[in-house]
């Protein structure tokens, strides 16, 4: 009897796994060419090549680079040394998040710090009326509406409009009204607006925005070249690169469809040189990750720069 319900069980198991191969080699079939010729591309044209996060220790020149070039660009950078003790004590005063981050391995404390980031260089208070753009579902909204911020999470997922705290829209044409918020915030999303979406949002933001409005971009992934990553198992025909940028193939294990790293040139020329008269913008650059690093042993961080935008008033 035993056995018998054993050998059934081993047979459904066996069915499910049959299935669910069978339906991964139907959906890969379309992708043998994208595959090919990713399986035969050149070092130059996979991410890892240019992927500086694995050891922002021993990259810390490069980063240091990026900030000199920026500089000569005329884009305004506020050197920042990040104070250990004093996210310690955010961590603390904000243990949901902390604990919602803690299953992210090797990332845990970079997400947690992004947040940081945020609230404090964008000086969130209940006075505000704050947006989580592209959220994806994270519960930072939550917490801040916990502690009489009232706050939105965004995102292209929801249903579209606005249904409690949810707000279903592109971020670079959300349909709100004019004026609606007084501070946006994105952590780790802005590289993933395909298409014009970051140029529609830099305009957008100041569109919804009052006039002592803000918003932050965290981290600003900055690199020498400016490109897109992709995945080869993602569709490439549904993809938009502008012709400007590199195509690059993730060879990281994610397969995230698209994800944008500007040089300093092309994000002055593309998003920085769009910044509407009335709104003043500049890069944070974050010098000490190296010492906050030797801090969170084993712990990838990565948000040496951070874009901050905000209205001049009236």
């Amino acid at each position: 009897m035993i056995r018998r319900i054993r050998n059934k069980i081993a047979g459904k198991i066996s069915n499910i796994i049959r299935a669910s191969v069978r339906k991964e080699m139907i959906e890969l079939l379309p992708l043998i060419p994208q595959l090919l010729e990713f399986q035969s591309s050149l070092k130059e044209d996979r991410l890892s090549f240019y992927d500086h996060t694995k050891d922002p220790i021993g990259n810390l020149y490069f980063y240091k680079g990026l900030k000199d070039r920026l500089v000569d660009l005329g884009i305004p950078v506020e050197t920042v040394d990040l104070d250990i003790l004093e996210f310690e004590d955010w961590m603390d005063t904000f243990p949901t998040i902390r604990k919602y981050y803690e299953k992210k391995s090797d990332v845990f404390i970079e997400k947690c710090m992004e947040h940081y980031l945020t609230f404090r260089y964008l000086d969130i208070s209940y006075n505000d009326i704050y947006i989580d753009v592209a959220s994806a579902g994270s519960p930072w909204a939550d917490i801040l509406n916990t502690r009489s911020v009232n706050s939105y999470r965004l995102d292209i997922s929801y249903p579209k409009g606005i249904h409690g705290i949810n707000i279903g829209a592109d971020a670079g044409n959300t349909n709100l009204p004019a004026g609606f918020a007084t501070v946006l915030s994105l952590q780790c999303a802005f590289e993933c607006f395909w298409g014009d979406t970051d140029i529609l949002f830099i305009k957008e933001a100041d569109r919804i925005l009052n006039e002592r409005g803000r918003y932050g971009i965290v981290p600003l992934y900055l690199e020498d070249i400016h490109f897109v990553s992709t995945s080869p198992y993602y569709d490439q025909s549904k993809i938009k690169i502008e012709k400007a940028a590199k195509k690059v193939w993730r060879d990281d294990g994610y397969r995230s469809p698209f994800s944008r790293h500007y040089s300093p040139e092309s994000f002055s020329e593309r998003i920085f040189s769009i910044i509407p008269n009335k709104m003043k913008g500049k890069i944070l650059y974050f010098q000490n990750l190296d010492q906050v690093m030797k801090h969170y042993s084993g712990q990838r961080i990565y948000c040496f720069f951070m874009f901050k935008c905000e209205k001049m008033g009236k």
